[in-house]
């Protein structure tokens, strides 16, 4: 296993409140490699940027005008990237 696969596999650990939400903005810069604001707008969808809803019937909490307090449980943190991913991937085809 080659280096960039061993990193690949690690899974960064966030700090979850005690309803099990973690900080989106944590999610976005080190999973999705975006600043907080961009990837929230994947989370409920932004015309304006064209980025569809990916947060549909997962649990996340907040205001999208207010990307800081946004919050995503962290048992949905796992279907909210696979989506993410398979968007960018379909996009890119």
């Amino acid at each position: 296993m080659g280096p960039k696969e061993s990193s690949f596999e690690q899974k960064p650990s966030f700090e979850a409140d005690k309803d099990g939400f973690v900080n989106f903005g944590d999610v976005s810069r080190q999973i999705l490699k975006k600043q907080g604001q961009y990837g929230v707008a994947y989370a409920f969808g932004d015309e304006s940027c064209d980025c569809p809803n990916l947060g549909d019937g997962l649990r996340i909490l907040g205001n999208p005008g207010n990307y800081c307090d946004v919050k995503i449980h962290k048992d949905d943190i796992d279907e909210f990237v696979r989506r993410y991913k398979a968007y960018q991937e379909e996009r890119r085809s």
